[in-house]
């Protein structure tokens, strides 16, 4: 098994758990606040990030890892685990989520554009015509709901923006940057959970909820936000930036399908297309590469 096939299949496992992402949400936030979900889900990913350290005898290395870089653990959770969480649920509140999704995937382009500005990383144009493929599959998958057409210039939009240059800035700092996966990510989602809890002056947090609600939280704080986070960071060294773009693009396909599965609503014609576009630009990107 080669490098590059590892880090493919640890992108796709993180994929397939972002992917629920969109369904824990929209269930969550019917129940809770925008901020109490995005708290709660900081302190199960960082406690549940703890507990693999102290399993695996490495609590230690935690402050040894945070020496070699004082300054990027801080900005670099900030970025990613604070504000990037924040702003991504904040968007659902101003604009419809069919407009969210498609601005939100906006970011495997931005990473592309942000690795050549930062740190010159330079992708072939088979990689850059595949992207901008499955980047058409996914306009095609989400407009599809509707409403993408009346998209202008407004609040939720700027925030939706914000939430993807975010992601996008902290995928391509992780992935340039050399320290330990799981004391480093650790030190990155305590950072945006300290981050976080300095809001608390501002929002309304909701600190006694039902056990359901804490099951849902603690889900989405294990799997799709510390799990995942550790296996696409792997991801995004093993393999170039523009295969992990596009695997990125994967992730309204299989949300669409869970959100189908879970809260019942169905996928159009058009949907299928713009899924079947995006699958096309991933198979593309594996086998004409040969990488």
């Amino acid at each position: 098994m080669t490098e590059r096939f590892k880090g493919t299949l640890y992108a796709l496992l993180a994929v397939a758990m972002f992917a629920t992402l969109g369904t824990g949400f929209k269930m969550a936030v019917t129940r809770m606040s925008s901020y109490s979900v995005v708290v709660w889900i900081a302190i199960w990913a960082t406690l549940t990030l703890f507990c693999l350290l102290v399993r695996e005898k490495r609590v230690g290395s935690i402050v040894a890892e945070f020496r070699q870089r004082p300054l990027f653990f801080p900005v670099a959770g900030i970025i990613g685990l604070g504000v990037q969480q924040f702003l991504c649920l904040k968007t659902y509140e101003y604009i419809p989520a069919s407009q969210a999704v498609i601005l939100h995937y906006t970011y495997p382009l931005m990473m592309l554009l942000l690795s050549w500005l930062l740190f010159r990383e330079k992708s072939d144009w088979w990689a850059l015509c595949c992207v901008f493929l499955g980047f058409v599959g996914v306009f095609v998958l989400v407009s599809a709901g509707g409403g993408v057409g009346d998209l202008r210039l407004s609040i939720g939009v700027a925030v939706a923006l914000g939430t993807a240059f975010s992601f996008a800035l902290f995928c391509v700092l992780i992935k340039h940057a050399s320290f330990s996966v799981t004391p480093g990510m650790f030190l990155l989602n305590l950072f945006g959970m300290l981050f976080l809890l300095c809001l608390l002056p501002l929002y309304p947090m909701q600190w006694s909820i039902s056990g359901t609600d804490m099951l849902l939280m603690a889900y989405l704080g294990i799997f799709p936000t510390a799990v995942a986070f550790i296996l696409w960071n792997r991801a995004l060294r093993m393999i170039p930036t523009g295969r992990s773009s596009n695997c990125a693009l994967l992730v309204p396909i299989l949300s669409l399908a869970c959100i189908t599965v879970v809260l019942k609503e169905r996928i159009d014609l058009m949907q299928a297309l713009g899924m079947a576009i995006v699958l096309v630009s991933v198979f593309l990107n594996v086998r004409l590469t040969g990488r």
